[in-house]
């Protein structure tokens, strides 16, 4: 039999399954894994709207607000861990679920796309444009995800069937905005910081325009250029743990 009729028979055996809770009894532990990604990444989103709750309106920012900013930035890096175990667990498990690589995408998207986007935003970067930059930034990690789920079988593979190359940053790169982030909150560099209030590292350009952006907005801006770039390409990296899910779900 071959592959795309194997594909076939396991779609049509899970469509068939029409028990209570199918959907539930569908899934491996590989699969559980992938939903701890998108947990982490969704209470990171939680704990920064539980930050600007905490911190709005007060002189002094509360040290316990603060502790749950820093766990805002922390769980997106918990999620990654997640993200790379549940290849590997798939594998020596014999495969995940039919919806293993959706979900991996859609929880990737959750934890290194809007997570980072939403802590940007806590941290000041705030303004009309700031905003245009971030939602390019959450919306080149999606094309970028769409982009591999559909093209990952044209994609050369070795023998172990890891990609041997990747097109666009993968969007679990966004780490490093996250740590840079992270990085800014202990030195105080962001709105209500310690240090003097001071704003975010790389200033505001046309302060009291409409035109007012943070230069930081501009990184966020070329990261997600560089997530959906067809021309950077690099050795198989972050994504082969993709391509090692995808191929034992079947």
């Amino acid at each position: 039999m071959s592959v795309s009729e194997e594909k076939k028979k396991a779609l049509q055996a899970y469509k068939d399954d029409e028990g209570h809770f199918s959907l539930v009894r569908q899934f491996r532990l590989a699969d559980l894994i992938t939903i701890m990604n998108g947990v982490c990444g969704t209470l990171s989103i939680l704990s920064s709207a539980r930050y600007l709750i905490m911190s709005s309106n007060v002189r002094n920012v509360p040290s316990e607000a603060v502790s749950i900013l820093y766990l805002a930035h922390l769980l997106p890096i918990l999620g990654f861990g997640f993200d790379a175990l549940d290849g590997k667990v798939a594998r020596w498990m014999g495969g995940g679920s039919m919806l293993g690589q959706e979900m991996d995408s859609l929880a990737d998207l959750v934890s290194f796309g809007v997570a980072p986007a939403t802590l940007a935003f806590t941290l000041g970067l705030r303004t009309p444009l700031d905003t245009v930059a971030l939602l390019w930034f959450v919306s080149c990690g999606l094309a970028r995800l769409a982009r591999f789920n559909a093209t990952v079988a044209l994609i050369p593979s070795d023998a172990s069937g890891k990609s041997k190359y990747f097109e666009g940053l993968p969007i679990p790169s966004s780490l490093f905005l996250t740590s840079m982030m992270a990085f800014w909150v202990k030195r105080g560099y962001y709105v209500s910081g310690k240090v003097g209030g001071s704003d975010i590292p790389f200033g505001l350009f046309n302060k009291g325009s409409w035109a007012e952006v943070h230069g930081a907005a501009f990184i966020f801006a070329i990261w997600g250029a560089m997530m959906v770039s067809k021309t950077l390409r690099g050795s198989g990296g972050l994504d082969s743990k993709e391509r090692e899910k995808d191929d034992s779900t079947f």
